[in-house]
């Protein structure tokens, strides 16, 4: 989220002086002396956030009920976060650890009325929303998912997936499930955040539907957690560790993050509505070692509790892989949480979320009637990790990542070639903004980079977006064998392969590739096809984008292209860079009536994200793919 300028953080708008609360004199909520002429003397005893320091003051005195549960409510306490601290903790050592508590995870938390109704929490450096003026309902984009961002968020509004289906088909928002009730329930005393009897469940709306008309809602209802069958996959975090720069600033950093999905037993059935025996569970980056910055064997109860633990996804679709075929589920062991799954350290702990192989639900001998076809999918345009050491001297590696990150490891032989920073793309201050340059000038760049249009090239980075991009990049030039590098650079490394750390020689080449002008369109030919059934123009950007709730810094204002489809890159790129079966891919796009037999035309803001989601169509066999160059910046600025 960009921060906000100075004057936005506290220019009170002339809106706010109509409303209830600015019928209110300052100094009744903030304090200070109305009496002096100077700011420093009309500041002394000024408190910038009273719902903050006394909430019973600033905000009880009208809302006395609310403030009565909503001090010791979750949102303002974490208290179930400190409970599971001391059920893992050496309690003769919690004074330092929860001293690293409240410096590295307490942050994350509002704790005041205003960073809901008024104001960013604190988390994201707080600041007006709307000029002071107080919102019953908090904005899901700078209140709820500017902390809630990295998992809900990213999942709610298809950062991670292809985003939830009560915003994409109902438009609802945070507020539309978690309301008042919930938010301001007192929370003192549970011993898990699911345990709050007023948090809202799947069932409060979606009731009785054991006796409606799907089948395996009759079969599964009170056996299974609905989010199962109906949620993508999601981020597990892993080992998180805390402690202070050089500099003094306190700081926390995860180890890696996995996206994927497993399936666990229920251990918490005491929670209210949690009697199905099996759960969806992620990994949560607590390990022993969290808070050694501070003090050692700090947890030596570390297994009382598991850190898979049961979660509950935003990021909903009716239709899901899980649930498309009963043997996506059935009888697939690596789907269901096993041993195999855990670190050393963490065996004990996960021991009643574990599912047996005898509990895995055996695979059925009749289904319903199910088939993808992927015959036409390009196998050769991705490859492993082991495939590419095997034919690492015979191939071009190119590594699309930024230069810091090479330089710090890189696969054996690849050269750096970031696209973001080659020249390749004009720049925002021209007429068409951030759309390619010449050919002459990209196959100058590919040429001194040492990649030659007969050559096969592998491309890998961290995430797979920017490799896709190059890979686009590559076949506009005119390099006729091309490739993605499943699972990136951590792919290579948890292979166990060699990372090198000296830059690659490079040995310049004559780029003699002709341009391939079918994958690129402009405005003037997306304009022409909106209309035509045989054609769809995917937008393939982050649903706050498309629904106008939030747009690039580059773009005159929000929205989309009318008539266009939106299913988000990260429906097909997961975030490690490793790519689902072709089978699930192909059914995610045909689900949403994209199909090899039409043509398609990817956008995006800038064309890098389309150029992204251009390269995996290729793979999986559309022969007929274009990408919108000019995007959704240069769209709107002409209109």
């Amino acid at each position: 989220m960009a921060p906000l300028e100075p004057q936005e953080k506290v220019l009170v708008s002339e809106g706010f002086l109509e409303t209830v609360h600015g019928e209110i004199a300052c100094v009744d909520c903030h304090a200070g002396n109305p009496a002096a002429a100077d700011k420093e003397n009309a500041h002394k005893g000024m408190e910038p956030y009273p719902a903050l320091k006394n909430p019973e003051k600033a905000c009880g005195e009208c809302h006395e009920d609310i403030v009565k549960t909503g001090t010791n409510s979750l949102h303002t306490t974490l208290s179930t976060f400190p409970t599971i601290l001391k059920t893992r903790a050496d309690m003769g050592k919690w004074d330092k650890i929860d001293e690293a508590r409240s410096k590295h995870c307490a942050g994350c938390h509002t704790s005041s009325c205003g960073g809901c109704h008024v104001s960013r929490p604190k988390f994201a450096k707080k600041g007006f929303i709307n000029g002071h003026i107080f919102q019953k309902h908090s904005d899901p984009v700078n209140q709820c998912t500017a902390c809630h961002g990295s998992r809900v968020g990213m999942e709610f509004y298809g950062s991670r997936g292809e985003g939830d289906v009560h915003t994409t088909k109902l438009n609802m928002d945070c507020v539309s499930c978690h309301k008042a009730e919930e938010m301001h329930a007192d929370g003192s005393g549970l011993p898990g955040r699911y345990h709050l009897k007023e948090m809202v469940r799947c069932e409060t709306c979606h009731q009785g539907l054991e006796y409606g008309s799907v089948r395996d809602h009759e079969i599964h209802a009170g056996k299974v957690q609905c989010q199962v069958c109906h949620s993508q996959t999601y981020v597990n975090c892993y080992s998180c560790h805390t402690g202070r720069d050089k500099d003094g600033l306190y700081y926390f950093k995860n180890k890696k993050e996995v996206e994927g999905m497993k399936i666990g037993l229920n251990y918490d059935k005491g929670a209210p509505d949690a009697n199905y025996d099996y759960m969806l569970v992620r990994h949560i980056p607590i390990d022993p070692d969290l808070f050694k910055f501070y003090v050692d064997d700090a947890f030596t109860n570390f297994s009382k509790v598991p850190n898979w633990k049961r979660t509950s996804p935003h990021n909903i679709q009716r239709k899901t892989w899980q649930n498309a075929n009963c043997n996506n589920c059935h009888g697939n062991r690596e789907l269901f949480l096993s041993t195999a799954d855990l670190l050393d350290y963490e065996k004990d702990a996960n021991k009643s979320v574990v599912v047996p192989d005898g509990k895995v639900p055996k695979a059925l001998d009749k289904t319903a009637p199910f088939s993808v076809d992927v015959s036409k999918v390009k196998t050769g345009m991705v490859v492993d990790a082991e495939w590419l050491h095997k034919n690492i001297g015979k191939v071009v590696v190119v590594d699309a990542r930024p230069q810091g990150a090479y330089d710090k490891g890189h696969i054996e032989g690849a050269v750096s070639f970031d696209p973001t920073k080659r020249g390749i793309r004009s720049g925002i201050d021209d007429d068409k903004m951030l759309t390619l340059v010449g050919h002459d000038k990209i196959a100058d760049a590919l040429g001194k980079a040492g990649i030659g249009a007969d050559d096969h090239v592998v491309v890998y980075d961290k995430d797979g977006r920017v490799a896709g991009y190059l890979l686009w990049i590559l076949e506009y030039a005119g390099v006729k064998n091309v490739s993605y590098l499943n699972g990136g650079i951590e792919g290579w490394h948890e292979a166990g392969y060699h990372l090198a750390d000296k830059p690659s020689t490079v040995k310049a080449k004559k780029f003699t590739g002709k341009p391939n002008p079918d994958v690129v369109v402009d405005n003037e030919y997306v304009s022409s096809v909106l209309d035509k059934p045989e054609v769809v123009v995917l937008d393939v950007r982050v649903l706050t984008q498309v629904q106008g709730m939030t747009k690039h810094g580059a773009a005159e204002r929000a929205g989309h292209i009318p008539g266009s489809v939106s299913l988000p890159l990260s429906a097909l790129y997961m975030d490690n860079a490793a790519l689902k079966s072709p089978e699930e891919l192909v059914w995610v796009l045909k689900k949403n009536g994209i199909t090899p037999d039409k043509k398609v035309v990817t956008t995006c803001n800038s064309g890098q994200h389309a150029s992204a989601v251009y390269f995996m169509l290729r793979y999986l066999g559309f022969e007929d793919v274009s990408v919108h160059d000019e995007s959704w910046i240069n769209w709107c600025a002409e209109e």
